[in-house]
């Protein structure tokens, strides 16, 4: 196997290698004296000639004219979506009809603050793992002590179910998950604190 290898070897070294160095020889000469781009084919090497694209436009036909009104951007801008979510409007009694409130505001100090989302709403969701065999109360946006928020409203679940809860806090995250269904129980618990 050894001395079919170093005859190949040979072999390419001999007859293939001059082969194509003289090609590429040529090419490079071709280049120097032009200056014409190369293409790689799956064969060889050729040069392909291409127009430049300036010869497509008459310099000499007059540009169309326009005329720059910032006068008239006002009807534009409507039609631009907002980048920012508006105003809740005012209503005349709270909750609406789709139960959304606007927060009251919490109490003095208090060491924790929950944010609504930037759509007005509470930062509360499930989360479902494992193929739905574990189902998680998801409160995000806690911020200051998070711990006294999770263990006054883990004390508040307890009391609602009757028996013991699971809590786990990711401080980082700024977020507290509760072992179960609970997204109704802690919106309104959420609310009567004044978020």
């Amino acid at each position: 196997m050894a001395l079919f290898a170093r005859t190949l070897s040979n072999a390419v070294s001999r007859y293939v290698l001059p082969k194509y160095d003289a090609i590429l020889s040529s090419q490079l000469q071709a280049i120097q004296t032009r200056s014409l781009p190369i293409v790689w084919s799956s064969t060889t090497w050729h040069q392909e000639f291409y127009n430049s694209k300036t010869d497509l436009v008459d310099e000499s036909e007059e540009r169309t004219k326009y005329l720059e009104s910032k006068e008239d951007f006002k009807y534009v801008e409507r039609l631009i979506p907002s980048l920012e979510v508006p105003e809740p409007p005012k209503h005349d009694s709270y909750p609406t009809p789709s139960g959304w409130s606007p927060p009251k505001g919490s109490p003095e100090g208090l060491p924790y603050h929950v944010r609504r989302t930037r759509y007005h709403s509470h930062p509360v969701s499930i989360q479902q793992k494992h193929g739905g065999n574990q189902i998680w109360t998801i409160v995000k946006n806690v911020d200051g002590d998070i711990w006294t928020f999770g263990n006054k409203l883990l004390e508040h679940l307890e009391e609602v179910k009757g028996a013991e809860v699971g809590m786990t806090i990711n401080e980082y995250a700024k977020r507290v998950f509760y072992k179960g269904v609970f997204k109704d129980d802690v919106i309104k618990w959420l609310e009567n604190e004044g978020f």
